[in-house]
């Protein structure tokens, strides 16, 4: 994967994003003109074009950017908007903790199983675009105004109204998500519960020796039906869940502590700092060195 961007300056999420610790928020850009600064930031990320045109430009290329245009970025992703003309775009950004909580209901959901979890192995830089038509994208407009209207800031009481926001935003959204992408509804079975728990215990030790068999193990189950509970939910193993894991706690880390990329590279359980380099290069495009320097926020 090519860095094809060095034309265009950096920026750190925090100057773009000054609401980062919310855990749900949305933005209102109304007049985007020219070249925007690449960012990083580690928490999910959904660009919404209403008006203008402009250019999405990622690890690998660039992408349109127009008026019903959606884009998904999932933490550590890196991009910019790039040749904006007149661009009124709406942003929300949410944390993935939220994909383990709140919002896990959705792997029962193809559409939205297929949004939030689904596809993004399939693209290493993290990313997915959608089309919205115009009746979608006027009702995605309206539940991002009323999140956008929240603020910046989380006041006490708010937190219930910014879930029900970003779950009618998601909802919209995944009423765009091609046919022939998700199975129908005659096709769907619930996701069985050992992949919801298998999931959250991945995340919560990331650092940890984890094989199939061992991951099996603790679930009391069989590993080959483990792996095939897994493509049937998610469309890849769960090793390869646990390696998108790892590599967005990476980025996570790099943007927001301090300690050696040797140190994260033990924390996210790589600790062969050969087979850490790999990863995370396989995964965003860059070295972890080259991904500190570009993205993380000065220090205030």
């Amino acid at each position: 994967m090519n860095d094809t961007s060095s034309d265009i300056p950096t920026l750190c999420w925090t100057e773009s994003f000054p609401a980062v610790h919310v855990p749900i928020v949305a933005l209102h850009f109304p007049d985007r003109q020219g070249n925007e600064m690449r960012h990083a930031h580690d928490f999910m990320e959904i660009q919404l074009c209403a008006q203008g045109h402009g250019e999405q430009q990622i690890s690998h290329g660039k992408s349109s950017f127009n008026k019903g245009d959606a884009v998904f970025l999932r933490p550590g992703a890196w991009h910019a908007g790039i040749n904006n003309s007149h661009v009124n775009a709406y942003v929300c950004c949410f944390g993935t903790s939220l994909l383990r909580r709140e919002l896990l209901w959705m792997l029962d959901e193809p559409a939205l199983n297929f949004l939030l979890w689904r596809q993004s192995p399939d693209d290493p830089t993290g990313t997915f675009r959608l089309h919205l038509e115009p009746d979608t994208l006027r009702r995605c407009i309206h539940h991002l105004k009323e999140l956008v209207a929240l603020g910046e800031v989380e006041t006490p009481g708010s937190r219930p109204y910014r879930i029900g926001h970003l779950i009618l935003i998601l909802v919209t959204l995944a009423e765009a998500v091609p046919r022939d992408k998700i199975e129908t509804q005659s096709d769907r079975e619930p996701v069985h519960s050992a992949v919801k728990r298998a999931m959250c215990l991945l995340a919560e030790d990331i650092g940890g020796e984890w094989t199939s068999s061992g991951l099996a193990k603790k679930l009391n189950i069989d590993v080959s039906y483990l792996g095939r509970l897994f493509r049937k939910t998610l469309g890849f193993p769960p090793m390869t869940y646990l390696t998108q894991v790892r590599a967005e706690q990476a980025s996570r880390l790099l943007l927001r502590t301090d300690k050696t990329i040797s140190e994260i590279a033990v924390e996210v359980g790589w600790a062969d700092p050969n087979h850490f380099a790999r990863r995370f290069r396989s995964h965003f495009g860059i070295s972890a060195t080259e991904y500190r320097a570009r993205f993380r926020p000065a220090k205030q």
